[in-house]
């Protein structure tokens, strides 16, 4: 039962295969007996027997935080709003425009009705 990690003395759960510390294998199996005994042992504590030295574990990769898939700028994916937009704006000033249009046309059409039910004054002859 391994408590501590051989390589780096922090505290490990004994059911533990690898440090959750240094990432290194804590334990192995005797090659006589198969027992589980430390990774860092010269002979088994159960059968006596000489264990070979572990060869150097591989170094753990670290797992990188954000991939990167596309190194070119993504392109902006907004062209149907923008042209929504666009089309909204255009029909604004349209209503805006033949509202000012229809407003002078309805004025004038008022001032000819005035003039014309107007009586006509002219100089008066006394």
């Amino acid at each position: 039962m391994i408590l501590a990690c051989p390589f780096c003395q922090a505290k490990a759960d004994p059911a533990a295969v690898q440090c959750v510390s240094c990432g290194k294998t804590m334990s192995r199996a005797c090659p006589a007996c198969a027992e589980t005994i430390a990774a860092t042992s010269t002979t088994c504590k159960y059968c006596g027997e000489a264990v070979p030295a572990l060869k150097a574990p591989a170094p753990v990769k670290p797992q990188p935080g954000i991939v990167f898939l596309e190194d070119k700028p993504r392109r902006s994916c907004c062209g149907s709003g923008r042209s929504m937009f666009w089309i909204l704006v255009l029909a604004l000033a349209g209503f805006c425009a033949y509202s000012a249009v229809k407003g002078k046309i309805a004025c004038r059409e008022m001032q000819e009705r005035q003039r014309i039910s107007a009586p006509a004054t002219g100089p008066k002859d006394f």
